[in-house]
């Protein structure tokens, strides 16, 4: 099988060290942001939670939909995207981070919960402390934990074909592939434990998430319910990993000097996924708009009116601008698609609009009835310490991994007209 010498068209390269710029905008963003929440805790502790729940739940998905899009591409056998599958792969670094930060969301629950203090009949067995502090840590910690575990079967088979570039890092190579079994052998290996992960984490990825979604979203409306609500917030996080993945995809090629890599065919299949889930965006939303509108179900009506009525009603609209309409048209075309420098841009505004649409999740709830719109720097200082924090998680791993993949599994190989030998196909269980 040996993919070592098929794999050759692609660089083993890393971003060596990181760039002073990145280096310095990080540390200024986790150290302004870390002000800022800080400060919001002693003018108005509430607020304040508020503020990082929402800036939680919109990095996390994030970066958690940055990691599903190497996950999809890869057990989908997309072999057009070994170019970007290792980039999205590495926003896997903040996983491990997004769930301590979760912790202290549970020591502040009575700034975020409302059925603590009104309970919920017919909903304790659901609606109590215990239960979801545990269910949230299990579920992220099994999901995280598959994660880790994917990214560390992907990596495996590169870092032993590429050990002798290790550098400073060779520790953690050396760690990461102790039990060396040969290059064929790990590659196969590794091919038939991804084939087994991959699943796995779909299916935690979209039960994990849609906890999520129940406990921290739709909870603070406790007599409001949907059963779209979890996908309608798992698939847009998904919207913003495809889009997290063309602005650093862009980034790193021009900082290492490969932009060759990543080919006018792949951004415009990478163009084409955003459009595609820009779409099932808006799918998702007006699906569960339609059945509340039809249904005039005061319960049901609630928490749309909360968001559609001041001071929300103008923020709605932004988002669904930002979201969909602007993507759409943006990208309805093929030349936007296959210049990373528009692409970029335009996905840049699909994150930004992600970031409201998180903000319209939470805040209405609280704040339904204010007489000004409360978004101001507690939210964006708040805002700028996650982002700060994830940009040094992903940092942390560009930096010592190689960008690319360098290994191609069995089914890909088969895919580009080589026929793998019938006793390794055996082998590997098929």
């Amino acid at each position: 099988m040996a993919h070592g010498t098929a794999s050759q068209d692609l660089p083993v390269v890393r971003l060596e060290s990181a760039p002073r710029g990145l280096v310095g905008a990080t540390i200024a963003l986790i150290v302004i942001g870390a002000a800022a929440f800080m400060a919001a805790l002693f003018t108005d502790a509430t607020r304040a939670w508020h503020a990082y729940l929402f800036n939680w739940l919109y990095v996390m998905s994030i970066a958690m939909g940055a990691v599903m899009v190497a996950v999809i591409v890869t057990i989908t056998r997309g072999a057009w995207s070994r170019g970007l599958r290792r980039i999205a792969l590495a926003f896997v670094a903040f996983l491990p981070v997004a769930w301590l930060l979760m912790i202290p969301l549970f020591f502040a629950a009575d700034h975020i919960f409302p059925w603590l203090h009104e309970p919920v009949a017919g909903k304790e067995a659901w609606l109590n402390m215990p239960f979801l502090v545990t269910r949230n840590l299990v579920l992220l910690a099994f999901l995280f934990g598959l994660t880790l575990v994917f990214a560390r079967t992907s990596l495996r088979p590169d870092l032993g074909l590429a050990r002798d570039r290790a550098g400073r890092h060779a520790g953690l190579w050396s760690g990461l592939t102790r039990g060396w079994s040969g290059q064929e052998a790990e590659e196969l290996a590794a091919y038939r434990r991804i084939a087994k992960l991959g699943p796995a984490i779909a299916l935690a990825w979209a039960v994990g998430l849609s906890v999520v979604a129940w406990d921290f979203i739709m909870s603070l409306e406790p007599h409001w319910f949907s059963t779209l609500l979890g996908p309608y917030y798992f698939m847009a996080g998904l919207l913003g990993g495809f889009a997290a993945t063309a602005i650093a995809a862009h980034y790193l090629t021009r900082s290492v000097g490969v932009t060759d890599v990543i080919e006018t065919s792949q951004w415009h299949d990478l163009g084409k996924l955003t459009f595609g889930f820009t779409v099932f965006w808006g799918y998702l939303f007006f699906s569960q708009y339609i059945v509340i509108w039809y249904g005039l179900l005061p319960g049901e009506q609630t928490f749309v009116i909360h968001r559609f009525s001041p001071p929300f009603n103008g923020i709605s609209k932004i988002v669904g601008l930002m979201v969909f309409v602007i993507p759409f048209f943006t990208l309805l075309g093929a030349m936007p698609k296959r210049r990373p420098e528009l692409l970029t841009k335009f996905v840049m505004v699909t994150l930004v609009g992600l970031w409201l649409e998180r903000y319209l999740l939470v805040y209405p709830s609280h704040y339904h009835g204010a007489e000004s719109l409360p978004l101001g720097w507690q939210e964006i200082g708040t805002a700028l310490l996650f982002i700060g924090l994830l940009l040094a998680a992903f940092t942390w791993f560009v930096t010592r991994f190689p960008l690319f993949q360098l290994w191609q599994p069995i089914s890909e190989v088969e895919l580009s007209g080589v026929q793998v030998e019938v006793a390794e196909r055996a082998t590997a269980g098929g």
